[in-house]
């Protein structure tokens, strides 16, 4: 059951993910900060634990696990923000949750990685569920600007998971395909979003407006109960901490 009075939303938050890992400029420690030190008033931080060699098999080729091994600032990192989402997906089942965490991860893919992401979050996080049987059927939606390939790559053969990606080019096309990617959203035994904020008027997609990210998360709340949020993309630093704001309190709002 969803307490109807929380004020704060479970947050997978390390300081080590400030780590200044080599990478490209826009994917800088910044990015959390910033988002860290706006949602303190709505987010309860919990700390993640890393994730294991074997959780990372279940999305990825053991040639890649040992490529991004080998820059250990890198591995470290990509391995705690895996971890983060699991625990946020653990969380979701009696709670929603958000995994604060980087790098991101929708572009890695079974035997591949770019868009500076390394490890594949959200896929980890679901495939961890199904693994023990925690869960039977998930969905993923992701609202990120650019195209989730490596999430897709990842669960395209396994049934239990639907995977929805919002390709919109519109502010009015982006709400449309979102209400229709989760219009089925409770027949699933959880809903994870791989939150992207370059969707933002300001930032590289020019969509949406601040504000529109609390309906974000009020729809995906109302959608389904069992929710997580992992982030992935945001670049126009100034604004990200608010627009995540709007979020958790939209995911906050569904819940009262």
């Amino acid at each position: 059951m969803i307490n109807k009075d929380m004020k704060t939303i479970k947050t997978i938050y390390s300081p080590l993910f400030l780590t200044d890992y080599s990478t490209v400029d826009c994917e800088n420690p910044d990015r959390i900060e910033f988002i860290h030190s706006k949602i303190k008033d709505v987010a309860e931080f919990i700390e993640p634990e890393a994730c294991t060699l074997s959780d990372l098999a279940l999305c990825h080729s053991e040639s890649l696990i040992k490529t991004v091994a080998r820059n250990k600032e890198v591995f470290d990192t990509a391995i705690l923000a895996a971890g983060g989402a699991m625990m946020a997906a653990e969380t979701a089942l009696r709670e929603p949750a958000f995994a604060l965490v980087r790098p991101p991860g929708h572009h890695a893919g079974h035997d591949f990685n770019g868009g500076f992401c390394f490890f594949n979050n959200m896929a980890i996080a679901i495939k961890n569920l199904l693994s023990h049987d925690t869960i039977e059927s998930a969905l993923i939606v992701d609202i990120d600007l650019h195209y989730g390939n490596g999430t897709y790559d990842i669960v395209r053969s396994d049934p239990r998971i639907t995977f929805r990606n919002i390709d919109a080019r519109s502010r009015e096309g982006f709400f449309r395909d979102l209400d229709e990617a989760l219009s089925d959203g409770s027949s699933y035994d959880i809903l994870g979003c791989s939150v992207g904020f370059d969707t933002y008027v300001r930032d590289w997609g020019g969509l949406l407006y601040g504000e529109d990210y609390h309906r974000v998360g009020s729809s995906l709340m109302t959608a389904n109960r069992r929710l997580f949020c992992v982030l992935e993309g945001g670049y126009y630093i100034a604004d990200l901490g608010t627009n995540a704001q709007f979020l958790l309190m939209g995911i906050l709002k569904a819940c009262s």
